[in-house]
Formats: structure tokens, C-alpha cells, sequence
């Protein structure tokens, strides 16, 4: 039976304080984890004036957008490592981060990114040996869907 590593509160407590306050970019942006459910995770944000594009409007800014589908694609996959092939102890399994990074990321803005928070989801549709699959989506706090987009990630092998 494969240990259930995802589960463990000591691996979701430091794949959160990574996501939150170790990746710069993310801890800029102010993202925050919502949920490490192996099969949906979620990472939220919340609408500050330095994420704006269009001032005028009050629209989020697709480029935030583009790295928040981004970085919760890549925790899907982590998550989905964890659950798919547990290493030996929760340390092992966190640097599996560092081991994946994105070859290809398309977004479809679907709605401009007005709100005062946001939700984006990942689910990996395929975890294969060098390469993994993801689709992505962000709602904004009325539940609309402000963007959808789909990721391939390059897993690499450790040397």
C-alpha cells in the first residue's frame, strides 16, 4: 500500500509556507493556498492595486492571471507526484518542485478579471514519466469564470 504523503499535515504545512512565503513571485502576487486536494487543488487571490491592468476598469492583469493558472498547475502536479509515487519522507516529496517546469501554458481570458477575489483550480489530465498534463481554471468570488487554461510541464529526472 503507497503511504498517503499528501495527506500528511507536515507536507501540506510546508508545501504551504513554500507556495506563501518561500516563492518570491507568488509571495508578491499574495496568493494563498486554498486547498491540497490531490485531485483539485486551489490557490486564491486577493485583488490589491498593484495586480491591476487596466486601472480604469479595476480588471486584474492577465499576466497575473497567466502566473496564478501557473503556479496552481504546478502544485497539481506535485500533489499528484504525492499521490501517484510517495517518495520515502515529506522532504523528498517537496523537491519534486524543483524537479518540473513549464514547456507550454495557454490561457483563454474568457471574462475581464473584475472582482475582489479570485480562486484557480488545477486538475492534472495526464502524469506521464517526462511529461505531465494540466487544465486550469480562475473564478472570481461571484463564481464567474474569468479564465481558463490548459499547461504541459516537463518533469525532469534527478541526477
Amino acid at each position: 500500500m503507497k503511504n498517503k504523503i499528501f495527506d500528511d499535515p507536515e507536507f501540506q504545512k510546508l508545501l504551504t509556507q513554500i507556495i506563501e512565503e518561500q516563492i518570491p513571485f507568488c509571495r508578491l502576487l499574495g496568493m494563498k493556498v486554498h486547498s491540497l486536494e490531490p485531485d483539485s487543488p486551489a490557490l486564491t487571490l486577493t485583488m490589491k492595486p498593484e495586480l491591476l491592468g487596466n486601472f480604469a476598469q479595476g480588471m486584474l492583469h492577465g499576466g497575473v492571471i497567466a502566473s496564478v493558472l501557473d503556479s496552481v498547475a504546478g502544485v497539481a502536479i506535485l500533489l499528484k507526484l504525492a499521490q501517484q509515487q510517495p517518495k520515502e519522507d515529506v522532504f523528498s516529496q517537496l523537491r519534486e518542485f524543483g524537479l518540473m517546469s513549464t514547456i507550454d501554458l495557454r490561457i483563454d481570458y474568457l471574462k475581464p478579471g473584475k472582482g475582489q477575489s479570485f480562486t484557480a483550480n488545477a486538475e492534472v489530465t495526464r502524469l506521464g514519466k517526462r511529461v505531465a498534463n494540466v487544465l486550469m481554471t480562475l473564478r472570481n468570488e461571484q463564481n464567474e469564470l474569468v479564465a481558463t487554461g490548459a499547461a504541459a510541464f516537463m518533469l525532469h529526472e534527478r541526477n
